[in-house]
């Protein structure tokens, strides 16, 4: 069976020479054929897109690289505008392009140092439009209610609940304890219930202890074949909150089959309770910020209290 390569996408290469455009900042993605200096490897991943994807293999080298490039002068003009910002999504287009030199590129990402020199553009990526450009998560409120605390229709009121602003919460579980949302990129870790390990909603911690104990004992352990788990900041943390759902408010994706003695390769379980952040609270330093996973709630307390944690990865 022949399988597609993996197409490395790098905004890093907008400063890099021969990469992006004077002016206004690159929107869209300029893809061109590769030759790459990479050894021979074989990966498989769960990826999620435009649907969850899990047992895909991905194949290095790269065959394809990704720049953020800009569409000038273009004749005739189109039709309609395309996104703005960061989108979520693109729609990508055959070019031909005049020959040009570009000199090689040094790279390294999740798979290894590359050396890549670009050969021919091959594609034209654009931004598509729609009211998730930018990618921030959606609150996932979709019903509204009056002040009086009674559900109402939501046409015509401008609540969260009919506009819906950001992308619609999207996650990926990758079947090793971790789940992925789409939007952020960001890796969280899984929790159990009752299962005695270190995974389980029932632990807690002191905020010191979120890092010297559950984060170091993650890292420590190669948790999902990774050593750089964190405490999340006080935004990625609230990014994961579900406010259409209660008690705990967060999608299926942290709250499904939550039965006693569940582990994390059978559950994903989330703690009606405060879990905490590694951002301190500025005007009282001696508290950090907290989020409550009952209902979505945000406060800060005295760091020697004990809360739950939750670990995450990746990010920039």
């Amino acid at each position: 069976m022949k399988w597609p390569r993996w197409t490395i996408s790098l905004a890093v290469l907008a400063t890099l020479p021969g990469f992006g455009w004077a002016g206004a900042g690159p929107d869209h993605l300029a893809c061109y054929k590769i030759r790459d200096s990479a050894m021979h490897a074989v990966y498989t991943a769960g990826i999620g897109g435009l649907t969850a994807q899990p047992g895909c293999m991905i194949r290095v080298p790269a065959t394809m690289l990704c720049a953020p490039a800009m569409a000038a002068g273009m004749m005739p003009v189109p039709p309609s505008e395309g996104g703005i910002g960061k989108p979520n999504s693109f729609t990508c287009y055959k070019v031909r392009c005049p020959l040009a030199l570009v000199a090689p590129v040094v790279v390294q990402d999740e798979f290894g140092p590359h050396v890549l020199q670009a050969t021919t553009t091959s594609l034209l990526c654009a931004p598509n439009a729609g009211p998730t450009d930018g990618g921030f998560p959606a609150s996932g409120q979709t019903t509204c209610w009056g002040s009086n605390g009674i559900m109402i229709a939501c046409a015509g009121t401008g609540q969260d609940g009919e506009m819906r602003p950001g992308a619609p919460l999207a996650y990926v579980d990758n079947g090793d304890g971790t789940i992925t949302d789409v939007n952020t990129g960001l890796m969280w870790e899984k929790e159990s219930n009752g299962d005695g390990s270190i995974h389980d909603m029932n632990n807690s911690y002191t905020w010191d202890q979120a890092f010297s104990s559950h984060v170091a004992t993650l890292n420590g352990t190669v948790f999902a074949g990774h050593t750089d788990w964190r405490v999340p900041n006080y935004k990625e943390l609230i990014s994961i909150l579900d406010l259409q759902h209660v008690n705990p408010a967060v999608s299926p994706a942290f709250n499904t089959n939550c039965t006693p003695a569940c582990t994390v390769l059978s559950c994903s379980c989330t703690q009606g309770n405060f879990y905490w952040s590694s951002s301190t609270n500025h005007s009282f330093p001696q508290d950090a910020w907290l989020v409550y996973f009952f209902d979505g709630y945000v406060d800060g307390n005295f760091k020697v209290i004990s809360n739950n944690v939750r670990a995450v990865r990746g990010g920039s």
